[in-house]
């Protein structure tokens, strides 16, 4: 019976440290803080900051700042450029990988303004325009 077992056990760890040929790869968003951008002519545009990591773990509370400026468009119509700044600190020990996403909705649902991938503790910059002046 102790064979068995053991032969079961190591049947088990074999399976499961076998290479895979194709994996899933899961991503978490660990925060969807709600950010008022104020317009230059004072106008407040909700928008979101999605931070995902690829796991549960890593806690990633970003930290925002931006800068509004007018800009125009073709048409001569005023526009408003953000350039905004995220920055999700280090873990107790390691650095991990994060994506960034600015949207019109939670989770990065509606429209999706600006997204770029980063490390925690490096600031990640996203400029896009918000068609209200």
């Amino acid at each position: 019976m102790k064979r068995v077992v053991l032969a079961a056990v190591l049947a088990g760890g074999l399976l499961m440290s076998s290479p895979t040929s194709a994996g899933a790869w899961a991503t978490y968003c660990d925060w969807d803080p709600l950010v008022l951008v104020v317009t230059p002519s004072g106008h407040i545009v909700p928008v979101y900051d999605s931070v995902w990591t690829s796991s549960l773990l890593d806690l990633a509370v970003p930290l925002e700042s931006y800068k509004v400026s007018r800009v125009y468009d073709s048409a001569g119509k005023p526009e408003t450029a953000v350039d905004m700044t995220i920055l999700v600190p280090t873990g107790l020990l390691f650095r991990y990988q994060v994506h960034d996403m600015v949207t019109s909705g939670l989770l990065g649902s509606g429209n999706v303004y600006a997204q770029a991938n980063g490390t925690s503790g490096t600031p990640v910059h996203l400029t896009f325009t918000l068609p209200i002046a």
